[in-house]
Protein backbone atom coordinates (compact mmCIF):
# COMPACT_ATOMS: atom_id res chain seq x y z
CA UNK A 1 0.00 0.00 0.00
CA UNK A 2 1.91 3.20 -1.14
CA UNK A 3 1.87 5.89 2.20
CA UNK A 4 0.05 8.93 2.43
CA UNK A 5 1.89 11.73 2.18
CA UNK A 6 0.99 12.39 5.91
CA UNK A 7 2.16 8.95 6.81
CA UNK A 8 5.39 9.76 4.57
CA UNK A 9 6.05 12.99 5.93
CA UNK A 10 5.85 11.72 9.53
CA UNK A 11 7.79 8.67 8.72
CA UNK A 12 11.25 10.65 8.43
CA UNK A 13 12.99 13.91 7.00
CA UNK A 14 13.58 11.98 4.02
CA UNK A 15 11.36 14.01 2.36
CA UNK A 16 12.97 17.45 2.12
CA UNK A 17 11.36 20.88 0.90
CA UNK A 18 13.94 22.17 -1.12
CA UNK A 19 12.27 25.18 -3.26
CA UNK A 20 8.84 27.45 -3.64
CA UNK A 21 7.84 28.16 -6.79
CA UNK A 22 6.05 31.55 -5.90
CA UNK A 23 4.13 31.88 -8.64
CA UNK A 24 2.55 28.62 -8.75
CA UNK A 25 2.34 28.10 -5.11
CA UNK A 26 4.41 24.63 -5.36
CA UNK A 27 6.42 23.59 -2.53
CA UNK A 28 9.65 21.30 -4.34
CA UNK A 29 10.94 18.28 -2.96
CA UNK A 30 13.87 15.72 -2.70
CA UNK A 31 14.49 12.22 -1.48
CA UNK A 32 17.28 12.72 0.57
CA UNK A 33 19.10 9.78 2.77
CA UNK A 34 20.63 10.03 6.10
CA UNK A 35 24.36 10.27 4.60
CA UNK A 36 23.37 13.07 1.93
CA UNK A 37 21.83 15.72 4.73
CA UNK A 38 25.18 14.60 6.38
CA UNK A 39 27.21 14.87 3.57
CA UNK A 40 25.48 18.13 2.29
CA UNK A 41 27.19 21.99 3.90
CA UNK A 42 24.21 23.39 1.93
CA UNK A 43 20.27 22.30 1.39
CA UNK A 44 20.27 24.04 -1.16
CA UNK A 45 20.61 23.10 -5.35
CA UNK A 46 24.06 22.95 -4.60
CA UNK A 47 23.90 19.84 -3.40
CA UNK A 48 21.71 18.22 -6.22
CA UNK A 49 23.14 15.15 -7.64
CA UNK A 50 22.30 13.77 -11.48
CA UNK A 51 19.22 11.33 -11.54
CA UNK A 52 18.18 12.86 -7.91
CA UNK A 53 14.76 12.23 -7.53
CA UNK A 54 12.53 15.44 -7.06
CA UNK A 55 8.71 15.97 -7.07
CA UNK A 56 6.74 19.12 -6.83
CA UNK A 57 3.60 19.07 -4.39
CA UNK A 58 0.83 22.41 -4.33
CA UNK A 59 1.18 23.80 -0.86
CA UNK A 60 -2.84 23.07 -0.85
CA UNK A 61 -1.68 19.55 -0.05
CA UNK A 62 1.37 19.94 1.96
CA UNK A 63 -0.16 22.36 4.55
CA UNK A 64 -2.43 20.00 6.01
CA UNK A 65 -0.56 16.84 5.87
CA UNK A 66 2.09 18.75 7.80
CA UNK A 67 -0.33 20.50 10.40
CA UNK A 68 0.63 19.08 14.16
CA UNK A 69 4.04 17.74 12.83
CA UNK A 70 5.99 18.28 16.31
CA UNK A 71 8.18 21.39 16.34
CA UNK A 72 11.07 20.50 18.24
CA UNK A 73 14.92 22.23 17.22
CA UNK A 74 17.62 24.27 18.28
CA UNK A 75 19.17 26.87 15.89
CA UNK A 76 22.81 28.05 14.76
CA UNK A 77 22.96 31.95 14.13
CA UNK A 78 26.24 33.62 12.91
CA UNK A 79 28.08 35.98 10.35
CA UNK A 80 29.86 34.42 7.89
CA UNK A 81 33.13 32.87 8.14
CA UNK A 82 32.41 32.01 11.81
CA UNK A 83 32.82 28.39 11.88
CA UNK A 84 29.55 27.54 11.87
CA UNK A 85 29.59 24.65 9.55
CA UNK A 86 32.38 23.00 11.51
CA UNK A 87 30.24 23.30 14.73
CA UNK A 88 27.27 21.70 13.19
CA UNK A 89 29.16 18.93 12.20
CA UNK A 90 30.60 18.49 15.20
CA UNK A 91 27.63 18.23 16.56
CA UNK A 92 26.05 16.45 14.10
CA UNK A 93 28.66 13.36 15.55
CA UNK A 94 26.58 13.10 18.88
CA UNK A 95 23.64 10.64 18.47
CA UNK A 96 21.56 13.31 20.17
CA UNK A 97 21.41 16.06 17.48
CA UNK A 98 20.70 16.04 13.80
CA UNK A 99 21.93 18.76 11.81
CA UNK A 100 20.07 20.55 9.04
CA UNK A 101 22.29 22.99 7.53
CA UNK A 102 21.08 26.43 5.51
CA UNK A 103 17.51 25.41 4.20
CA UNK A 104 17.06 27.50 0.83
CA UNK A 105 13.44 27.69 2.06
CA UNK A 106 14.13 29.79 5.37
CA UNK A 107 16.22 32.52 3.38
CA UNK A 108 12.73 33.48 1.74
CA UNK A 109 11.67 34.21 5.10
CA UNK A 110 13.76 36.56 5.90
CA UNK A 111 13.25 38.34 2.56
CA UNK A 112 9.35 38.83 3.81
CA UNK A 113 7.91 35.73 2.63
CA UNK A 114 4.45 34.64 4.08
CA UNK A 115 5.91 34.36 7.71
CA UNK A 116 2.63 32.38 8.60
CA UNK A 117 3.90 29.39 6.97
CA UNK A 118 6.84 29.49 9.10
CA UNK A 119 5.96 27.00 11.58
CA UNK A 120 4.76 24.39 9.00
CA UNK A 121 8.22 24.60 7.44
CA UNK A 122 9.87 24.65 10.47
CA UNK A 123 7.93 21.70 12.15
CA UNK A 124 9.46 19.69 8.40
CA UNK A 125 12.75 20.76 9.56
CA UNK A 126 12.30 19.67 12.87
CA UNK A 127 12.03 15.69 11.89
CA UNK A 128 14.97 13.59 12.57
CA UNK A 129 15.88 9.94 11.96
CA UNK A 130 15.98 8.51 15.62
CA UNK A 131 13.79 9.39 18.22
CA UNK A 132 16.39 10.51 20.46
CA UNK A 133 17.45 13.37 18.01
CA UNK A 134 16.83 17.10 18.47
CA UNK A 135 17.11 18.61 15.05
CA UNK A 136 19.86 21.92 14.90
CA UNK A 137 19.60 24.05 12.29
CA UNK A 138 22.43 26.30 11.02
CA UNK A 139 20.76 28.88 8.99
CA UNK A 140 22.49 31.42 6.61
CA UNK A 141 24.28 34.17 8.01
CA UNK A 142 21.74 36.99 6.76
CA UNK A 143 18.80 35.18 8.14
CA UNK A 144 19.99 35.75 11.45
CA UNK A 145 17.93 39.23 10.82
CA UNK A 146 14.68 36.82 11.88
CA UNK A 147 16.85 34.89 14.29
CA UNK A 148 13.90 36.52 17.20
CA UNK A 149 11.16 35.41 15.10
CA UNK A 150 12.40 31.60 14.86
CA UNK A 151 13.08 31.31 18.68
CA UNK A 152 9.55 32.58 19.32
CA UNK A 153 7.99 30.47 16.63
CA UNK A 154 9.73 27.58 18.68
CA UNK A 155 9.21 28.16 22.04
CA UNK A 156 11.43 25.55 23.37
CA UNK A 157 14.47 26.00 21.30
CA UNK A 158 17.54 27.76 22.07
CA UNK A 159 20.18 29.34 20.16
CA UNK A 160 24.25 29.49 19.99
CA UNK A 161 25.11 33.05 18.59
CA UNK A 162 28.45 32.65 16.40
CA UNK A 163 30.48 35.22 15.33
CA UNK A 164 34.66 36.26 14.98
CA UNK A 165 35.90 39.54 16.15
CA UNK A 166 35.80 42.46 13.82
CA UNK A 167 39.47 42.45 12.94
CA UNK A 168 39.32 38.96 11.70
CA UNK A 169 36.29 38.98 9.84
CA UNK A 170 37.87 41.44 8.22
CA UNK A 171 41.40 39.81 6.80
CA UNK A 172 39.06 36.38 6.19
CA UNK A 173 36.95 38.08 3.56
CA UNK A 174 39.08 40.67 2.51
CA UNK A 175 41.65 37.46 1.35
CA UNK A 176 38.91 35.95 -0.98
CA UNK A 177 35.32 36.57 0.13
CA UNK A 178 34.63 39.47 -1.47
CA UNK A 179 31.64 38.59 -3.44
CA UNK A 180 29.55 37.62 -0.40
CA UNK A 181 30.34 41.16 0.58
CA UNK A 182 29.71 42.95 -2.42
CA UNK A 183 26.24 40.74 -3.01
CA UNK A 184 24.83 41.96 0.06
CA UNK A 185 26.21 45.10 0.68
CA UNK A 186 23.09 47.62 -0.56
CA UNK A 187 20.96 45.26 0.99
CA UNK A 188 22.79 45.34 4.61
CA UNK A 189 23.04 49.01 4.00
CA UNK A 190 19.10 48.89 3.69
CA UNK A 191 18.77 47.45 7.21
CA UNK A 192 20.81 49.24 8.73
CA UNK A 193 18.71 52.24 7.50
CA UNK A 194 15.47 50.83 8.71
CA UNK A 195 17.11 50.64 12.01
CA UNK A 196 17.90 54.73 12.00
CA UNK A 197 21.71 54.38 11.43
CA UNK A 198 23.51 55.92 8.98
CA UNK A 199 20.32 56.29 6.80
CA UNK A 200 22.79 58.68 4.42
CA UNK A 201 25.18 56.31 3.64
CA UNK A 202 26.32 55.14 0.11
CA UNK A 203 27.60 52.20 -0.95
CA UNK A 204 30.16 53.97 -3.26
CA UNK A 205 31.95 55.82 -0.80
CA UNK A 206 32.72 52.93 0.88
CA UNK A 207 36.24 51.57 1.07
CA UNK A 208 36.12 47.56 0.71
CA UNK A 209 37.93 47.25 4.35
CA UNK A 210 34.91 49.41 4.89
CA UNK A 211 32.08 47.52 3.50
CA UNK A 212 32.99 44.66 4.68
CA UNK A 213 33.36 46.51 8.35
CA UNK A 214 29.42 47.57 7.59
CA UNK A 215 28.54 43.80 6.89
CA UNK A 216 30.03 42.97 9.89
CA UNK A 217 28.19 45.54 11.86
CA UNK A 218 24.98 44.56 10.35
CA UNK A 219 24.78 41.01 10.80
CA UNK A 220 26.20 41.60 14.25
CA UNK A 221 23.10 43.93 15.32
CA UNK A 222 20.68 41.11 14.25
CA UNK A 223 22.88 38.62 16.48
CA UNK A 224 22.46 41.30 19.32
CA UNK A 225 18.54 41.60 18.70
CA UNK A 226 18.33 37.97 19.48
CA UNK A 227 20.56 38.07 22.77
CA UNK A 228 18.18 41.06 23.59
CA UNK A 229 14.96 39.21 22.95
CA UNK A 230 15.85 36.18 24.62
CA UNK A 231 18.81 36.36 26.77
CA UNK A 232 18.28 32.89 28.47
CA UNK A 233 18.01 31.14 25.41
CA UNK A 234 20.91 32.26 23.27
CA UNK A 235 24.71 31.58 23.92
CA UNK A 236 27.38 33.65 22.13
CA UNK A 237 30.57 31.87 20.93
CA UNK A 238 33.28 33.62 19.50
CA UNK A 239 35.20 31.01 17.32
CA UNK A 240 38.60 32.56 17.99
CA UNK A 241 37.85 31.47 21.28
CA UNK A 242 36.25 27.92 20.14
CA UNK A 243 39.85 27.07 18.53
CA UNK A 244 41.62 28.23 21.51
CA UNK A 245 40.03 26.23 23.84
CA UNK A 246 38.41 23.31 21.89
CA UNK A 247 37.04 20.81 24.08
CA UNK A 248 35.90 23.36 26.89
CA UNK A 249 33.74 25.27 24.56
CA UNK A 250 32.33 22.37 22.19
CA UNK A 251 31.25 21.00 25.78
CA UNK A 252 29.47 24.56 26.64
CA UNK A 253 27.51 24.08 23.32
CA UNK A 254 26.72 20.76 24.56
CA UNK A 255 25.44 21.49 27.40
CA UNK A 256 23.23 24.96 26.54
CA UNK A 257 21.17 22.41 24.08
CA UNK A 258 20.74 19.75 26.70
CA UNK A 259 23.34 17.60 27.09
CA UNK A 260 25.97 18.27 30.16
CA UNK A 261 27.90 15.25 29.80
CA UNK A 262 29.78 14.50 26.52
CA UNK A 263 32.51 13.24 25.95
CA UNK A 264 33.84 16.13 24.08
CA UNK A 265 37.54 15.03 23.53
CA UNK A 266 36.49 12.14 21.56
CA UNK A 267 34.62 14.26 19.19
CA UNK A 268 36.91 16.56 18.75
CA UNK A 269 39.65 13.73 17.90
CA UNK A 270 37.80 13.10 14.53
CA UNK A 271 38.76 14.03 11.12
CA UNK A 272 36.29 16.68 11.45
CA UNK A 273 38.88 19.46 12.82
CA UNK A 274 41.07 18.71 9.91
CA UNK A 275 38.88 19.36 6.96
CA UNK A 276 37.18 22.61 5.72
CA UNK A 277 33.87 22.18 6.99
CA UNK A 278 31.91 23.59 3.89
CA UNK A 279 34.14 21.21 1.88
CA UNK A 280 35.56 17.98 3.62
CA UNK A 281 37.64 16.52 0.92
CA UNK A 282 39.88 19.61 0.87
CA UNK A 283 42.17 19.96 4.08
CA UNK A 284 42.53 22.30 6.69
CA UNK A 285 42.75 23.14 10.25
CA UNK A 286 43.35 25.75 12.46
CA UNK A 287 46.81 26.40 11.85
CA UNK A 288 46.50 26.99 8.24
CA UNK A 289 43.18 29.24 9.23
CA UNK A 290 45.93 30.97 11.44
CA UNK A 291 48.69 31.23 9.39
CA UNK A 292 46.16 32.69 6.20
CA UNK A 293 44.62 34.74 8.23
CA UNK A 294 47.93 36.49 9.12
CA UNK A 295 49.06 36.94 5.63
CA UNK A 296 46.08 38.67 4.95
CA UNK A 297 46.46 40.92 8.30
CA UNK A 298 49.30 41.79 6.08
CA UNK A 299 48.34 41.91 2.65
CA UNK A 300 45.27 44.20 3.73
CA UNK A 301 46.81 46.21 6.55
CA UNK A 302 45.39 49.55 4.83
CA UNK A 303 41.96 48.03 4.45
CA UNK A 304 41.93 46.85 7.05
CA UNK A 305 42.84 49.79 9.21
CA UNK A 306 40.18 51.72 7.09
CA UNK A 307 37.27 49.02 8.18
CA UNK A 308 38.32 49.28 12.09
CA UNK A 309 38.25 52.76 11.90
CA UNK A 310 35.10 53.02 10.08
CA UNK A 311 33.44 51.02 13.37
CA UNK A 312 34.97 52.97 16.00
CA UNK A 313 33.93 55.88 14.38
CA UNK A 314 30.46 54.65 14.31
CA UNK A 315 30.59 53.48 18.19
CA UNK A 316 31.80 56.65 19.24
CA UNK A 317 28.63 58.16 17.49
CA UNK A 318 26.25 56.21 19.30
CA UNK A 319 27.61 56.84 22.20
CA UNK A 320 27.24 60.59 21.78
CA UNK A 321 23.83 60.20 20.14
CA UNK A 322 20.87 61.73 22.46
CA UNK A 323 19.02 60.54 19.28
CA UNK A 324 19.43 56.92 19.21
CA UNK A 325 16.52 54.72 20.08
CA UNK A 326 16.76 52.79 23.03
CA UNK A 327 16.88 49.25 20.90
CA UNK A 328 19.57 50.09 19.06
CA UNK A 329 21.89 51.65 21.96
CA UNK A 330 21.61 48.77 23.70
CA UNK A 331 22.29 46.31 20.83
CA UNK A 332 25.30 48.18 19.94
CA UNK A 333 26.43 48.37 23.69
CA UNK A 334 26.63 44.76 23.49
CA UNK A 335 28.43 44.46 20.10
CA UNK A 336 31.29 46.98 20.76
CA UNK A 337 32.12 44.66 23.60
CA UNK A 338 32.82 41.85 21.17
CA UNK A 339 34.15 44.31 18.61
Amino acid sequence: MTPTLREALSASPSLFPLNVDINTDNVQFVHLSEAEYASASFLDNRMLQPNQRLAWMPWSELQPAAQGLPLDCNFIFHISHAGSTLLSRLLACHPAFFSIREPAILRLFAGGYLPERLPVYLSLWSRTFHPEQTAVIKATSFVSQIAGELLRAVPNSRGILMYTPARTFLAALLDGAMCDIDDRAASRIERLGQRGLYCEMRLDDLSPGQRVAMSWLCEMLSLADAAMHHPDRVMWLDFDNFLRERQFWLGRCFSHFGHSHVDSASLLANSTMQRYAKRPEVRYDSELRSHLLAQADRKFATEITAGMAWLEHFFHQTRESSHLVEKNRVACEIIADLL
